[in-house]
């Protein structure tokens, strides 16, 4: 199952996105996507016919994700007049040292997002860690919605602040609102429908999940706030270091709070956990910001 699984990983990799991003040619990232999928899908009605069948889901998902990623890397040679060249070691060390500080928030986020699962395990049994993991599982889901508005605007920003932080900073305020009011009713949908959507999407059985969808039904707004104010602000202002520090005493924060709630808690102490976590990562990128003469919610949008 490891190697079929390989293939997915290979198809993301050939996948140049962070070209098509830098490039902002977003078009290019959606039409590929939709095809891998389309393959996939297409492929699943075609070759899975019985229960024995099922090591062609994995070897399926590869060949779309490849197929994808040899797109890609084809339209960048031709279309843009790519060429294939071997960095020296130099431009290595330095590529390494200036993404080391995004390597190490990419596990501080890690740290206290995947292992809370693991958490609730060592004190509850299954059936809590599934309530747990359902009503995470959908809020993850609806928090993807906004996930391509960041991918699109980011390389759009950084081009903006090196042109101009006045104007860079007055986008990132109209976008801010914008992104912020659009969570906010998702935030606000999923916290009154919650029974609702637990019992279409999980089924009745799952009613101990309501309250902790309830309680995680914020994420959506207040991680599109933290993401406005590091990524698009901190990491576009070269702020790594402080972004990365952020992100790492969240993730100590998360383990200290699990442990401490979760023994009497369960369920919704990791719930609570993960939400005073997020709160504290979006407040301390605030905070940081405005230390530094940069106030994203105050002034004219334009």
């Amino acid at each position: 199952m490891y190697y079929l699984t390989f293939g997915m990983v290979l198809g993301q990799v050939l996948f140049p996105v962070w070209f098509f991003q830098g490039m902002e040619r977003m078009k290019y990232i959606t039409f590929l996507n939709i095809l891998s999928k389309l393959i996939f899908t297409i492929s699943i009605f075609i070759f899975v016919r019985k229960a024995e069948d099922y090591l062609y889901v994995p070897l399926l998902n590869s060949l779309g994700f490849i197929v994808a990623g040899v797109l890609g890397l084809w339209i960048a040679l031709k279309d843009f007049g790519i060429e294939f060249k071997i960095p020296s070691w130099k431009e290595i060390k330095h590529q390494l040292k200036e993404g080391w500080y995004i390597f190490i928030s990419t596990v501080a986020v890690s740290l206290y997002t995947t292992s809370n699962t693991f958490i609730l395990g060592l004190f509850a049994n299954n059936a809590i860690v599934g309530y747990y993991s359902a009503a995470e599982k959908i809020i993850k889901a609806i928090h993807g919605l906004s996930n391509p508005i960041s991918q699109t605007i980011y390389p759009h920003v950084s081009k903006l602040m090196h042109e101009s932080r006045e104007f860079g900073i007055k986008f990132l305020r109209k976008i801010t609102f914008l992104i912020g009011g659009f969570n906010l009713v998702l935030s606000l949908s999923i916290f009154i429908f919650a029974d609702l959507i637990v019992k279409i999407v999980l089924g009745a059985q799952y009613t101990e999940s309501v309250i902790v969808l309830k309680i995680l039904a914020f994420l959506p707004f207040i991680i599109g706030l933290s993401n406005v104010f590091g990524i698009q602000t901190m990491l576009t202002l070269n702020f790594k270091k402080s972004f990365s520090k952020i992100l790492i005493s969240a993730s100590f924060l998360n383990l200290v709070l699990a442990f401490i709630l979760v023994p009497s808690l369960k369920h919704i102490g990791i719930s609570i956990s993960v939400l005073i976590s997020e709160i504290f990562v979006t407040l301390s990128m605030f905070i940081f910001l405005r230390s530094k003469g940069i106030k994203i919610l105050e002034g004219k949008i334009v």
